[in-house]
């Protein structure tokens, strides 16, 4: 049987620290505001074909069997290249899914670069951006992560929408500081970003807090004003509480990741080692990761 493998693609996980919902008819302009980091654990995408009597699609994430729907939304951009194959989505991360590390967006983008490339479907790469933007944005998967993944770095974004139609800006944000993530257990960002009460929290909460990280877009103000947006619309367990503010006690810049049971902490890596060491004593069953900034977007895995 003739298999066809694509390269396998990398893009980076995304944290975001404050969002505003932004609605809008047009999936390609809907979206969000807000600012936020991509780090350098990655979700891993590899596209696979293979000749049959009838087009089907299986979506695979870490080697299970998944209803895989964003990952379906955007295969059906390319439905024309696999009516007659069994089409293969195979992702993979360290990262768990539904714990606000972008991984629908991340694999939304691998997917599509994965796709591109193994149907030699010559679209262009704003046009994949778009293609990932709109199969979250339709799943209510989440908002922003695709144009920030799309570019790496640290963004705050000024408009929604997707790549080559929303409009970010950097984040000062100096190399030397890492970050390290804490996974408590998942949150369904598709229950926040469609609760009427809860928009109207987020967005009357985040407009303020937007305007100061515009005038002041550094790395401190921005986990200042994460922190200030995430007591203020409610979304933090109790439990998320009590570790921010302990470490904040502590001396670690830290604050809650949109949306999910999770932390993240800016520092040095010595930093951010004893502070992992520190928390582990009490936590023990939390999940962490120390990462760098990820410098760019969507790549091949050399």
């Amino acid at each position: 049987m003739s298999q066809f493998f694509s390269s396998k693609w990398s893009v980076p996980a995304h944290i975001t620290g404050l969002f505003q919902i932004v609605e809008n008819e047009n999936p390609l302009k809907m979206g969000s505001r807000g600012a936020g980091f991509s780090i350098n654990n990655p979700v891993i995408t590899q596209a696979e074909s293979r000749l049959a009597k009838v087009g089907s699609l299986k979506v695979f994430f870490n080697s299970v069997l998944i209803d895989g729907k964003v990952s379906a939304e955007v295969a059906n951009s390319f439905d024309d290249f696999w009516k007659d194959k069994e089409l293969l989505l195979n992702h993979s991360s360290q990262l768990p899914t539904e714990a606000g590390f972008g991984s629908s967006g991340a694999g939304a983008l691998g997917a599509a670069f994965a796709l591109n490339e193994l149907f030699d479907a010559k679209k262009a790469k704003d046009e994949l951006g778009q293609i990932a933007h709109q199969a979250e944005v339709n799943c209510r998967t989440g908002l922003g992560d695709v144009i920030a993944q799309y570019h790496g770095l640290a963004e705050i974004r000024l408009e929604p929408g997707a790549p080559g139609i929303g409009v970010i800006k950097q984040l000062e944000w100096s190399l030397d500081r890492k970050i390290l993530s804490i996974f408590l257990g998942t949150m369904s960002t598709k229950e926040i970003i469609t609760s009427k009460s809860h928009i109207e929290m987020i967005n009357r909460t985040s407009e303020p807090l937007l305007e100061e990280l515009k005038n002041t877009p550094t790395v401190d103000k921005f986990v200042d004003l994460s922190y200030q947006f995430s007591k203020k619309v409610g979304l933090m367990s109790k439990k998320v509480e009590t570790i921010i503010e302990e470490l904040q006690a502590n001396g670690y810049s830290s604050s809650m990741i949109m949306i999910g049971e999770s932390i993240f902490v800016v520092g040095s890596s010595d930093e951010l080692k004893q502070c992992s060491i520190f928390l582990r004593e009490k936590y023990p069953k939390a999940q962490y990761w120390i990462n760098s900034l990820a410098l760019t977007g969507p790549s091949i895995v050399k």
